[in-house]
């Protein structure tokens, strides 16, 4: 199905994920539902689901109404609007239906941290190469988080020094929140930042702040504090083409 057609006309979908990502329930209204097969694709007018995209895999989880139930496989967002793609258990739901949505409160609290750890990486190799790194991708989150980074590959110095500087930040418990700033302001606001020049225009920019240490433009879900990400391991560095992809997890 061709999600862009579900989307004309529809108004861009409340992301309550972005005000607060510690959110795992919530009531929505149904805007589009259309069936294919066994499965569904569903609009809401507001979601808790983060999709897929910005270096974090979709969310997962349920949405309940009377006589059908709706197993989450992806979220997607087309133009400012989320589209919610899963197994449709019972009837189709139709327009206007109030819906029950739950979230897979594991995988996100699990993601959360592993977007954090992200930043502080980020940090991390900023303070090791003694320069702002660029990333080239991403993925915050299972089954196997990495970030890769526009630079040589660090050599067993650089890595024992990363872990050991990433997890200072996590063991100091910073402060993690979120600002709203205007195109003039991001730069002297998105300090320690890679990739500010492939920004696409906007009126504002959502930045994840971690106190003293990095503000990261990003629309992802991340924890509080630092002391929630536990303890950052690195897992391996991978040679690329165009830089070295670094492997890590949380525990």
């Amino acid at each position: 199905m061709d999600v862009r057609k579900l989307v004309v006309g529809v108004s861009p979908t409340k992301k309550l994920y972005l005000e607060d990502p510690y959110l795992r329930e919530a009531k929505a209204e149904v805007l589009v539902a259309r069936k294919e097969r066994r499965n569904v694709y569903i609009v809401l007018n507001r979601s808790i689901y983060h999709p897929k995209g910005g270096g974090q895999p979709t969310d997962l989880g349920f949405m309940r109404g009377e006589g059908f139930t709706v197993s989450l496989k992806k979220v997607m967002e087309v133009r400012g609007v989320l589209v919610h793609f899963g197994k449709l258990s019972g009837r189709l739901p139709g327009q206007g239906e109030e819906v029950n949505c739950s979230l897979d409160w594991e995988r996100r609290y699990l993601i959360m941290r592993l977007h954090t750890a992200g930043h502080i990486l980020d940090h991390a190799i900023r303070e090791s190469y003694g320069r702002v790194v660029d990333t080239l991708g991403a993925n915050h989150g299972p089954p196997e988080a990495f970030t890769e980074y526009k630079a040589g590959p660090p050599d067993l110095e650089q890595i024992k020094f990363i872990a050991e500087r990433a997890n200072e930040v996590v063991r100091n418990g910073r402060e993690v929140r979120f600002v709203y700033v205007t195109p003039e302001e991001l730069p002297a606001k998105a300090r320690g930042a890679p990739n500010l020049d492939r920004l696409p225009p906007a009126e504002r920019y959502r930045l994840v702040v971690i106190e003293g240490i990095n503000a990261i433009p990003c629309t992802g879900t991340h924890v509080m504090n630092t002391r929630e990400v536990g303890f950052i391991e690195l897992k391996g560095v991978e040679e690329t083409e165009r830089g070295f992809k670094l492997y890590y997890d949380v525990r």
